[in-house]
């Protein structure tokens, strides 16, 4: 009898010993959770790599034990599951690495912005913008309704229109979902007055927020029950649910000349007659001067119909050029040279050398 109470008394430890696990064990685990969810929003580097927002983390735990050497049946306990919670946070950076160069006045310049939800959930942000920022010299004026688009995906950069056009943003319609460190594209247009001096600047800024209720603004680390992914706690992150970026633009003082001159003329005997089969070497120089950026610059010089183009003999800044369209800048086709120069910055000076005879 008295080893019977002996086991039972055993037994009955054993078993209280499982509870108290049990109950360490699911302390543990909310404490684990939390410090998890507070280390994220303390460190302002939350990212969606961490556990996904909704995941259910369930632990258990066994007790073996032996009662005067025989090996009892174990004790199994299981921890209360718990819920991983959703930080909201979210990161906004501007894409231009400098101001803008535009002129005045000027229409349909886009600024660009990077839109990345760093939480650990899907998150559906609003965006605002505000071009009355203290510190400038001129207001830029918003594109059609509010001037922000969302980049489509079917061609890199700003498509006002055709077939790849981005889309124009409308509030609450149309507001940006994006899964946990997605990111993506926005486009701030603009339209910059008249009779701006050169050099004066116009900045813009942009603001994204979560659409979460009660959670743009809040202190990181507010609690928003049931606003999660499905219905879990949300959390508001380092950034406290919203970010804002300032980017703008610079009026350009960009100035250009161009000349054109017969630098050499040999005719048949060896002078420098003009007569018909003398060589006529033309030279022709391009300047831009100020600040700013020639967007697209090309030239095109059709030739007179008294003239025949001298095959090869195309140069560009001292180097010879093909005459086919090719993987060079240049080429003559129909009696016209033509050369591409792209976007070029100022200062800058082009120099473009060919040859005809006289018919």
């Amino acid at each position: 009898m008295v080893h019977l109470l002996h086991a039972l008394e055993l037994a009955q430890r054993g078993q209280l010993q499982a509870k108290t696990l049990l109950r360490v064990q699911s302390r543990a685990f909310a404490l684990l959770c939390l410090a998890a969810a507070l280390m994220a929003i303390g460190s302002g580097k939350a990212r969606a790599t961490g556990t996904a927002a909704g995941t259910l983390i369930q632990n258990s735990v066994t007790l073996s034990y032996s009662i005067s050497g025989q090996v009892a049946a174990p004790l199994v306990a299981n921890a209360p599951a718990v819920v991983v919670a959703q930080v909201i946070d979210v990161v906004l950076t501007r894409q231009d690495g400098s101001a803008l160069t535009v002129s005045s006045p000027d229409a349909g310049r886009p600024l660009g912005f990077l839109l990345t939800n760093t939480g650990n959930g899907p998150q559906t942000f609003s965006m605002l913008r505000n071009n009355a920022l203290s510190g400038d010299q001129f207001d830029p004026i918003s594109a059609v309704n509010a001037g922000i688009y969302l980049e489509n995906g079917a061609q890199p950069g700003f498509q006002a229109s055709g077939p790849n056009a981005d889309s124009l943003y409308l509030p609450g319609q149309n507001d940006p979902t994006l899964a946990p460190d997605a990111s993506r594209m926005v486009y701030v247009v603009s339209s910059i007055p008249a009779a701006l001096s050169v050099g004066l600047v116009g900045n813009v800024s942009l603001t994204a927020s979560s659409t979460t209720a009660g959670a743009a603004g809040q202190p990181p680390g507010t609690s928003l029950p049931g606003l999660g992914q499905g219905g879990v706690m949300a959390v508001v992150g380092s950034s406290r649910a919203q970010a804002l970026a300032i980017s703008g633009y610079v009026v350009s003082g960009l100035l250009s000349s161009l000349s054109k001159a017969v630098s050499l003329v040999r005719d048949p005997s060896g002078g420098s007659l003009v007569m018909p089969g003398a060589e006529l070497s033309y030279r022709l120089v391009l300047t831009l001067s100020g600040t700013g950026i020639a967007e697209n610059l090309s030239f095109s010089d059709p030739l007179p119909a008294t003239t025949t183009y001298v095959p090869g003999s195309l140069k560009v800044d001292g180097a010879a050029r093909t005459d086919a369209v090719d993987a060079d800048n240049a080429s003559y086709a129909a009696g016209v040279i033509s050369i591409v120069f792209g976007n070029t910055p100022a200062p800058a000076t082009r120099v473009i050398e060919f040859k005809t005879t006289v018919n």
